[in-house]
């Protein structure tokens, strides 16, 4: 199972973005990563915006990222309704955006706005 995972891990970011909305429309939760003092993951944008709060579809995606961290991380599952309701306003609320099922090459930022119509059209 580890083989197909790390296969999908190394899809162009179209490809993972179709993967993890599929996920998350199904499982109604997203994964984020978590250090000890409580506070999640974020990574820095280089264009638009200060920070990216990067999301993964399952625990085992956001742990296999999580292993490549300097930092210990633990990878914690949100109810996909507390995220867009709770987190995202507060992440945009502060100039952020969510980058959608990164790894090492690339991934697309998504706004709420965005998170919700491609949930929504699922």
């Amino acid at each position: 199972m580890k083989l197909i995972k790390r296969f999908i891990l190394n899809r162009s970011a179209e490809k993972r973005l179709a993967y993890f909305y599929g996920m998350v429309a199904t499982d109604e939760q997203v994964w984020l990563l978590r250090n000890k003092n409580g506070e999640f993951l974020l990574l820095d944008d280089d264009e638009d915006y200060p920070f990216l709060l990067p999301v993964w579809p399952s625990r085992s995606f956001a742990e296999m990222n999580a292993v490549n961290l300097d930092e210990s991380y633990e990878a914690i599952n949100m109810p996909l309704s507390t995220f867009l309701d709770g987190l995202l306003v507060d992440i945009e609320n502060d100039g952020g955006a969510t980058a959608i099922f990164p790894n090492e090459n690339d991934t697309i930022i998504h706004k709420r706005d965005e998170i919700k119509e491609m949930i929504r059209n699922i």
